[in-house]
């Protein structure tokens, strides 16, 4: 009796059509092999569709060691689902400590997609020893040796007495732990100090975001001065933002974030054009561009849902993107990564197990995304002495189920995304659409990996696939027990 294992094509398997020949994709493992000759087509089909047994005997010895060495075969006794709860847990715990701070709910501009409460709450200085003693707590707990803070708001900038003194709190609390630090911010360029150089030391700043809804015209009308938070006439906001990158590449990286709807994508390729102009992709930090699809963020922000760009508009955008950027400026994308579909390994800070947002309130949040939703809320920071203003918190009982949703959040045990092949590449997408049930964000994550996995998998080992190939629900979705169809 044969004592070898009876090996089976994965469930993970793609195949990918090329002038010549295919490419087999696992997104497990994330290795890609090109098969050439007549029956490349053919063989790559078979290995990525219904579940088949691949004797040692059926292939060329080198080829059958590919697949195995891949991951495009695998033992039929193999849970190549726990394999990847078990990498997505592991990423829970050992992604590094982000502490975002959102120093205040106010903002000087009034954009009309923002999807936060504009209030008077704020972070005082006697919130300082309560901010430290959270990192502190969490460096300890965690024993990692690096703790990064991401300065937010609101504009964060319009609280920078509080910026100033908790930051320099939180080096010094590192220095003596021997924990390095790090810190990036979040702004929309119109509240920085004039010593921008010495700011960005001080502060030990890596990463500067600048936000931008277009040209001049549009960016002035869409990011207006709120009553009462300038002179009149008011100064351009699109001015300052410029001038301020301008002076900040001389110090530090800036992601230059273009937010993008129906109405003023025709300012992209422009903006690009004006931002290599000005020499903002030949400094001494290179400044990074981040095109952004405006879209509903919050429960608070459906009606954008009218004016956002459906996902095949902004992949033509993102495209053009690429087009004028080609080799010298750097392009990036959160939303919908556009590299290379390697199998994650990190996940975002709201599902980080050391990770946590203090909101403008004093409360603790998951994600940066709710600091205004108190019934959202996970805990609160420690006060001395409370702020009379300060509401009191929503029922522990909401607290404790959200933080508790939070905590058990796995998407290898959401029906949908258990059986879903896209799996070891996603990992469900932003956990903030479950927690809300937005399934139009769900299937909108999915069709984004239908249409682009092909193209991605092809450029990334500088092959190209015919135009209009993509994957339909048959490859994303096979057998519900075992990942493959059966039918």
């Amino acid at each position: 009796m044969s004592t070898q294992p009876v090996l089976i094509t994965s469930r993970y398997n793609f195949h990918v059509p090329v002038d010549d020949g295919a490419l087999l994709y696992n997104s497990n493992t994330g290795a890609v092999l090109r098969l050439g000759g007549r029956d490349a087509l053919p063989l790559s089909r078979a290995l990525s569709g219904n579940l088949i047994e691949v004797p040692e005997d059926s292939l060329p010895g080198e080829t059958y060691a590919q697949l195995l060495t891949g991951g495009f075969i695998i033992p039929r006794e193999k849970d190549a689902l726990a394999e990847i709860r078990d990498r997505f847990h592991q990423a829970r715990r050992s992604t590094p400590i982000v502490l975002t701070i959102t120093t205040t709910a106010d903002c000087n501009l009034g954009c009309y997609y923002c999807y936060e409460k504009r209030t008077e709450d704020r972070l005082e200085l006697q919130d300082v020893r309560g901010v430290v003693a959270l990192a502190e707590e969490r460096v300890k707990r965690s024993g990692k040796r690096s703790l990064h803070v991401d300065w937010y708001g609101g504009e964060p900038l319009m609280n920078l007495e509080f910026l100033e003194a908790a930051s320099l709190a939180l080096q010094s609390m590192c220095e003596r732990g021997n924990v390095g630090y790090s810190a990036s911010v979040i702004s929309n360029g119109t509240r920085w100090p004039d010593d921008v150089g010495d700011f960005v030391r001080r502060h030990k700043i890596r990463q500067a975001q600048i936000s931008f809804d277009g040209l001049r015209e549009h960016h002035d009308r869409r990011r207006h001065y709120r009553k009462g938070y300038a002179t009149e006439p008011a100064p351009s906001s699109f001015d300052q933002a410029v001038q301020l990158v301008d002076r900040l590449l001389d110090h530090v990286r800036v992601d230059v974030r273009i937010n993008i709807d129906r109405a003023n994508r025709g300012d992209v390729i422009p903006f690009i054009r004006m931002a290599r102009s000005r020499g903002w992709f030949g400094r001494r930090h290179k400044a990074v561009i981040q095109p952004a699809r405006l879209a509903s963020y919050s429960e608070r922000s459906s009606f954008m849902r009218d004016v956002e760009l459906s996902l095949d508009e902004f992949d033509a955008i993102r495209a053009l993107v690429r087009g004028e950027a080609g080799i010298e400026i750097s392009v990036e994308e959160s939303e919908a990564p556009d590299g290379f579909p390697f199998p994650k390994t990190s996940v975002c800070a709201a599902l980080a197990a050391d990770s946590v947002v203090v909101g403008a309130d004093g409360r603790h949040y998951r994600c940066g995304l709710q600091v205004t939703e108190s019934h959202r809320a996970v805990g609160r920071l420690a006060r001395e002495t409370p702020k009379k203003s300060l509401p009191v918190l929503n029922p522990p009982a909401l607290s404790q189920l959200d933080e508790s949703w939070w905590e058990s959040f796995d998407p290898t045990m959401l029906p949908t995304c258990s059986r879903c092949s896209f799996l070891p590449i996603c990992w469900g997408g932003c956990p903030k659409k479950h927690l809300e049930h937005d399934e139009h964000a769900v299937r909108e994550q999915s069709a984004y990996w239908r249409k682009n996995l092909p193209r991605l998998i092809a450029e990334g080992v500088g092959a190209t696939t015919p135009s209009g190939f993509v994957y339909g629900e048959q490859e994303q979705f096979r057998d519900s027990h075992t990942g493959y169809r059966t039918d």
